[in-house]
């Protein structure tokens, strides 16, 4: 067990040095030549990447040893039982409550209740992408289960994007492509894509390879699809006050 630690701590450690270190070098060259930051300025910074780097070493440290095999084991639990269309449900539960666990998603919503001065509620934004991504994970574990094409149900999903595309509202559009990589952060793809890769490998007639992968995919739809709904209920409201003021 100890040496399985090493040597995932080892491998991650490495990731996170090749992702921080150019970081680090580039911002360097740059205060170098043209910022000039005080020394006080640059101890709080570097400060900061330093607990960032450990940060995001002990995150996907956890991720390794936790999130991917815990995934996994309930992924091929569930796939083992007679009662199949259990997944169902626990892709729903799961969908929901991985997502409100996602840091980004938080991060989204607050960030759009600022930038609109309060009018857009971040609990708004993140519960509407919960629910959605709940939906959408069901439909995956459907999927999976049920050896549904993934076509059957991606391509009518982004027909119905493109169609409410031309009736959402501009405000809207970009926070809806940008919460479609929030919401597919790496607790969501980590948890949800290793469950689901579980039940293909026991179910009969399913393969990994085929089955288990495109969730991500199809559930990336789900917070994109819902923000933009949610821009027809604002302006429903909006309509019906300007109706009400007149």
């Amino acid at each position: 067990m100890l040496d399985s630690i090493w040597q995932n701590l080892a491998g991650v450690t490495l990731d996170v040095t090749k992702a921080i270190v150019p970081l680090v070098i580039f911002f360097t060259l740059f205060q170098i030549l043209y910022l000039k930051y005080s020394p006080k300025y640059l101890f709080l910074l570097f400060r900061g990447v330093g607990v960032a780097y450990i940060g995001l070493i002990l995150f996907f440290l956890g991720v390794d040893l936790a999130f991917l095999p815990f995934g996994t084991a309930i992924g091929e639990a569930f796939g083992s039982m007679e009662q199949k269309w259990l997944l169902l449900p626990l892709g729903f539960v799961f969908g929901f409550f991985v997502t409100m666990a996602e840091p980004q998603v938080r991060v989204l919503g607050n960030q759009v209740e600022e930038a609109s001065a309060g009018y857009i509620r971040s609990n708004m934004i993140v519960y509407t992408m919960a629910s959605a991504m709940a939906v959408f994970s069901m439909l995956g574990m459907a999927k999976t289960v049920y050896g549904i094409p993934i076509q059957y149900i991606v391509v009518p999903g982004y027909i119905l994007v493109l169609i409410v595309l031309f009736f959402a509202d501009r405000d809207f559009v970009g926070i809806a492509f940008d919460s479609g990589g929030v919401a597919t952060g790496p607790i969501t793809i980590t948890f949800i894509m290793s469950m689901t890769i579980g039940a293909a490998s026991v179910i009969d007639g399913r393969n990994p390879l085929r089955d288990g992968f495109g969730l991500i995919g199809l559930v990336t739809l789900a917070p994109i699809l819902s923000i933009m709904l949610l821009s027809l209920i604002f302006r429903a409201r909006k309509n019906r006050g300007g109706d009400g003021n007149g």
